[in-house]
């Protein structure tokens, strides 16, 4: 579930069935041990470069092609995620074990850091998404099931926003995001951290760990 909850996020399975996933180096370094130890990947089939003109990322790519089919199998969205139809798999939804690594993992990658924005306020974190305007109706669905898995994890969030338009794609194609956010008071914060957190993203665990002792503190 952490590996689909990846891939869904800013992670890709392309059609030769070849995984990639960004982040920072510390966070695709934890990753790529996870899948040498638990996967049995080669270490040489697993990559990580640094990612030019793109900030300051990193991707770790894949290359074994039992992997990917083994993802694709298990509901992991294959090409370009804006552009097709996707929902989480059913066999997450109905495990709270498996959805709550899910959702650590989706939001390592898409829910903005969880921090301090001045003396004893917590900023609200934001989960946005988009996809072009044919599939704006799946994207919505698709929200709907994390918000509802987060509710259901004892995690309160605002409801879901109105499309607003991103932009136009090479091929014309207009994309439009949505979003909701985790609700910033310290309850809420205080459950998101016990029910849900952050998977391996350092800094976003760091962050959060940073609103804990204020809280504590209060």
């Amino acid at each position: 579930s952490l590996l689909v909850g990846k891939l869904m996020g800013d992670g890709n399975l392309d059609n030769k069935f070849t995984c990639r996933f960004i982040g920072q180096k510390e966070e695709l370094v934890l990753l790529k041990k996870i899948l040498v130890s638990h996967f049995l990947i080669n270490e040489n089939s697993a990559k990580i470069t640094y990612r030019e003109n793109v900030g300051t990322s990193y991707m770790l790519q894949i290359n074994d092609s039992l992997l990917g089919r083994f993802m694709y199998a298990l509901g992991a969205p294959m090409g370009n995620k804006t552009k097709i139809r996707y929902l989480i798999p059913p066999w997450i939804i109905r495990s709270k074990p498996m959805a709550k690594r899910f959702l650590q993992a989706i939001f390592d990658d898409e829910l903005s850091t969880i921090k301090i924005k001045r003396e004893k306020f917590i900023q609200e974190a934001t989960f946005r998404m988009a996809k072009v305007e044919e599939h704006q109706d799946n994207l919505t669905d698709f929200l709907n099931q994390l918000k509802n898995m987060t509710q259901n994890l004892g995690v309160d969030s605002s409801e879901i926003g109105k499309p607003y338009f991103e932009n136009i794609q090479v091929d014309g194609a207009r994309s439009f995001s949505q979003c909701f956010r985790i609700l910033g008071n310290r309850q809420n914060i205080v459950r998101f951290n016990s029910h849900i957190g952050f998977g391996i993203n350092q800094e976003k665990i760091r962050q959060l760990e940073r609103c804990m002792t204020l809280i504590e503190n209060i």
